[in-house]
This record gives structure tokens, C-alpha cells and sequence, in this order.
């Protein structure tokens, strides 16, 4: 008798795997009951996994080619005459991205833009050139503590670091990013989009335990020069970053750096290079099936001797609703350069603001996903402009708008 109970419990043991690998339309309907449902098991129920190829194993392990195209139509009025207006077609950027893996806890990132607008880098015609943008490696020991080293991008604020152009709810960022995180130290106003040399340590503390970490934190020592150049002084920049978040789809970010800039005024008090003080705070809450609601201040600040050199603020707050395929959003951003006019002691005008850059500005736009790898953007800018701080060629204004139509095609 146990025999016989023995060899029945091992034929129903037997039968087990093959009643959970049956294909989902065995499930009952009432042409077909579960009874007739439940095949026999075989020997071909659970084949043996084949072998990769060489071919197989040699693709697994090369690096991973991605990048993405943003082009489309851009009308804007002139910057000085706001009764002239320019209409161009325009290659907004062009990304070509290589990620691969150098051991097993070493990942490296190339990242070329084609269409760059770097100021020195456009040929003889204003033709736009190649760039390396970013060019690193990192080490990651655990994920509380990574090791990245190269040229990367700086922890200043969220739209430089946590977000790219191609998961940019807008076509352009916001001033925060182009004229504080991205304006180099190196000259005052030099644009280098926010990369630098250097190394960095970061990493992600206290799991959660619901897919996130409550705290990531960044520290970086950096050249504070050009990008893709060597350092010609000892002067390095020092950034720190913090992002707490107590909750999946909320966070709040703080970042601080501080770096010396080349001093190419005319003011006689034989200093070099000259500090300056970033600092970005913001706070941020995104639901991929909701809403996106962020918002970011920042301040840019230089004093030598007790005297101002640089004096400046941003911010931004952008709001949007992911409705299927549909995000249409509005943002309010503002930038202020408080030097107006800067006297040296021989009582020359060394310094005035660039007033193109004060002003407030309303967007308002709305991306729609075409295609899974397909995002068509279209943006309405206003600005404006406060009549007392600009003044060109004589004429005075208050406002000029702008206005992108944008395909962004991921591959």
C-alpha cells in the first residue's frame, strides 16, 4: 500500500510544473472548461536553456549606443528691436551617448553633442562643432558610495544634474541653468553647460524599502576652468549637494558651491582671481501618471574687500499634469543681475549688466508622445522686461515673445 501512495505522490509532483507552465489562454471560458484545459506532462514541457553563442556572449558586453535629436522651428522677436523677428528651422541639439562597463562595479559614460553652442567652439562661419560633454567613469563600491572621476556634470540645482534635454518637460531650462550653473568661473561669462573636470563622490543612504532612498549626496573637487582643458592654477571648486526625500514621488535638494573665477576687470587692487558663492535650493514632487510640480532658487554672489564684484538670483517654478500621452504645463522664471554699474577708483564704468537677462518670463506649452521614442514639444515664451534696467539703441520696451515647435527623437 505505501507503494502505491508513494508512486501516485510522485506523478501528481511530476504534473505540477507542467499545470504552471500551460500558455495564460488555457484559463477557463465557457467553450472550453479547465478540466479540458490541463495538458499531460512531457518531455518537451521545460527544454533545457541553450548556451549563448559567441556572437551572443560578445554583444552582451559591448558598450550601449543611444542619443537622442531635438530639431524643429523657432520664431522669436530681436532681442534689441522687438518690431523685427527672426524664423529659423533649427538642429537644437544632437546627443550621442556611450555607456559601457570597464569591470564589474566600473560604468563609463561618453556623451558627444553635435550641435553645440560653446562659446569659442563655432568655426570661422558661426558653424556650431562637435563637443565632448561628458567623459567618466564611475566606481560603484556600494550604492551608498560611488566613485565618479572625468569630465561630468555638476550637482548645481535639479535641472543640470537630475534632468537632461531629453526628460526636459520644456525645450529650453530655465535661467537658473544658463546663467548660474552653466557660466564657468573660468570667465565670467562663460558657458560651458554646467560639466567640469574633477572627481565626486556620492551615493544613496537609508532604503526605504518601497523603491527609494530617503537621502543621495554629492562631493565634488573640481578644475573650475574649461571643460576638456588642464587646470592652469591651484584654485579648485568645491561643490556639496543633499536631496532628502521622504516620500516616493516628493524631494527636496540643496546644493552650494564655491570656486574663484578669473578677474578681468579693470579694478586696480591686484587680485587674480576673484571667489564666488552658488547656491541653489529647490523642491520637487513628480508623478509620471499626474502631476509634476517643481520649483528652484538661486543665488551667485562675488565680494572683494568688502565690495561687490557679482550680485545675482534666479528662479523658477514650473507646473504640469501627465495625462496619458498629453503634458501640458506652465512655468514662471526670473533672473536678476544687481551690477548695474561697478566704478573703480579712476571713476570708469568696469562693469554693466547685460539687461537681455533681467526679466521675467511666462511659458506655456504642452509635449504630446507621438511614438514611444517620439516627443513633439511646442513652447510659448513672453517676456518681461523692466523698462528702467533695459535700454538699447535708444528705444525702450517692456516685452517680446518666443515661440518652439520641437520633434525630440530617442533612439
Amino acid at each position: 500500500m505505501k507503494k502505491i501512495f508513494s508512486l501516485l505522490l510522485g506523478c501528481a509532483v511530476m504534473s505540477a510544473p507542467a499545470m504552471y507552465a500551460e500558455d495564460a489562454t488555457a484559463v477557463a471560458t465557457p467553450e472550453q472548461p479547465t478540466t479540458a484545459a490541463v495538458a499531460e506532462p512531457t518531455a518537451e514541457a521545460t527544454p533545457a536553456p541553450q548556451e549563448k553563442s559567441t556572437w551572443e556572449k560578445i554583444l552582451a558586453n559591448m558598450p550601449k549606443i543611444s542619443g537622442y535629436l531635438q530639431t524643429g522651428w523657432n520664431w522669436a522677436q530681436d532681442s534689441y528691436d522687438n518690431s523685427h523677428a527672426t524664423s529659423s528651422f533649427q538642429a537644437k541639439r544632437l546627443r550621442l551617448i556611450m555607456d559601457g562597463k570597464v569591470g564589474e562595479k566600473v560604468d563609463f559614460r561618453l556623451q558627444i553633442e553635435a550641435f553645440n553652442g560653446i562659446a569659442g567652439s563655432t568655426n570661422g562661419n558661426g558653424q556650431k562643432n562637435l563637443q565632448v560633454m561628458d567623459a567618466f567613469a564611475t566606481w560603484k563600491v556600494m550604492p551608498e558610495f560611488k566613485i565618479r572621476a572625468g569630465q561630468f556634470y555638476t550637482p548645481l540645482g535639479y535641472e543640470n544634474y537630475d534632468i537632461s534635454p531629453k526628460t526636459l518637460e520644456t525645450v529650453d531650462f530655465s535661467n537658473i541653468v544658463y546663467r548660474m550653473a552653466c557660466r564657468n568661473p573660468y570667465e565670467y561669462n562663460f558657458v560651458d553647460y554646467g560639466r567640469d573636470l574633477g572627481v565626486m563622490l556620492m551615493g544613496d543612504l537609508f532604503d526605504s524599502g518601497k523603491g527609494f532612498r530617503y537621502l543621495h549626496y554629492d562631493l565634488a573637487l573640481t578644475n573650475g576652468s574649461i571643460p576638456c582643458k588642464d587646470d592652469d592654477n591651484s584654485s579648485k571648486d568645491f561643490y556639496v549637494s543633499a536631496t532628502v526625500r521622504p516620500v516616493k514621488f516628493f524631494n527636496i535638494k540643496a546644493t552650494y558651491n564655491y570656486g574663484k573665477y578669473k578677474d578681468n576687470s579693470k579694478i586696480a587692487d591686484g587680485s587674480k582671481y576673484n571667489p564666488m558663492h552658488r547656491f541653489v535650493v529647490g523642491a520637487w514632487y513628480n508623478d509620471p501618471q499626474g502631476i509634476d510640480l517643481r520649483a528652484e532658487y538661486g543665488l551667485l554672489k562675488s565680494k572683494v574687500d568688502g565690495q561687490k564684484r557679482l550680485d545675482e538670483q534666479g528662479a523658477y517654478v514650473l507646473a504640469g499634469y501627465h495625462a496619458g500621452k498629453w503634458l501640458p504645463m506652465v512655468r514662471w522664471d526670473m533672473y536678476r543681475d544687481k551690477m548695474q554699474n561697478t566704478v573703480n577708483p579712476n571713476g570708469e564704468t568696469i562693469q554693466k549688466c547685460n539687461a537681455n537677462y533681467n526679466y521675467n518670463r511666462i511659458l506655456v506649452g504642452v509635449n504630446y508622445q507621438l511614438f514611444k521614442n517620439v516627443t513633439i514639444q511646442f513652447n510659448y515664451h513672453h517676456f518681461f522686461f523692466n523698462d528702467k534696467q533695459y535700454a538699447s539703441n535708444g528705444e525702450e520696451y517692456s516685452g517680446r515673445n518666443q515661440i518652439q515647435l520641437m520633434g525630440r527623437f530617442c533612439f
